[in-house]
């Protein structure tokens, strides 16, 4: 009997040393990670642990499409884990170095207050980004560079199909100069139009109600009118 409780006694205590090490962590900073311990954020509220290394770089001199190399991590929010790159996550999860074998030096934030820390990315950008990745034009409007926040928006306005955002864009390049192109009927102007998906939607849908299909063209200065038959006539993208 006395054997029998001894080794439940020390099968209860073989369970508690197996437990992960727990280390708290603060929002924007940076903290050391290895395989087994549990990272507790927010006073506890969410946890981040390391599933597993992926260490099989691509050799010298030889073409990779990426690295070879990476951190697979887990997010834990409310007891519910969060799957990589949710829209729904409260935080954002950033790799800043490894081994790739035993530890991983990381950084948990907020998404917006990571887009202003310090970062490889310009915060114009990071917003970009998180906006298209959450599908919300509202972190769009908070980018102060004019060009970059014109971009932002029309991404989120040809993903969304919300045409409605195209009036904030002060100078339309891509999505919306194909709205603005398209509501005006100006053929000539879908030639401006930056990305090539946009740009043939709008040759092709435009000489078709012109009335003419791609005969509409001719009434283009030479040049374009050559630009725009061979696109109107030419595959979809």
């Amino acid at each position: 009997m006395k054997i029998a409780f001894a080794l439940f006694l020390s099968f209860i205590a073989a369970g508690a040393s197996a437990a992960p090490r727990t280390i708290p962590v603060e929002l924007g900073k940076e903290f050391r990670l290895k395989k087994g311990e549990v990272a507790s954020i927010a006073g506890g509220r969410a946890t981040l642990r390391i599933v597993k290394f992926i260490n099989s770089p691509c050799p010298k001199g030889a073409y990779c499409i990426w690295s070879g190399q990476a951190v697979i991590t887990e997010l834990t929010v409310d007891g519910k884990v969060v799957p990589p790159g949710s829209k729904d996550s409260p935080y954002d999860v950033t790799v800043k170095d490894s081994d790739y074998r035993t530890f991983a030096v990381l950084v948990v934030d907020e998404p917006e207050l990571a887009c202003s820390r310090p970062k490889a990315a310009p915060q114009g950008e990071c917003l970009r980004s998180l906006a298209r990745q959450r599908s919300d034009p509202a972190l769009c409007r908070k980018i102060s560079d004019e060009r970059t926040r014109g971009f932002c928006l029309e991404d989120l306005a040809e993903e969304l199909k919300q045409d409605a955002l195209c009036p904030e864009v002060a100078n339309p390049t891509q999505h919306c100069l194909y709205v603005k192109a398209k509501k005006s009927g100006d053929l000539a102007a879908c030639a401006a139009v930056v990305t090539r998906r946009a740009r043939v939607r709008c040759f092709k849908e435009l000489s078709v109600e012109g009335g003419g299909g791609p005969l509409s063209c001719s009434a283009l200065a030479p040049e374009a009118a050559k630009v725009c038959r061979e696109t109107a006539l030419g595959p979809d993208n």
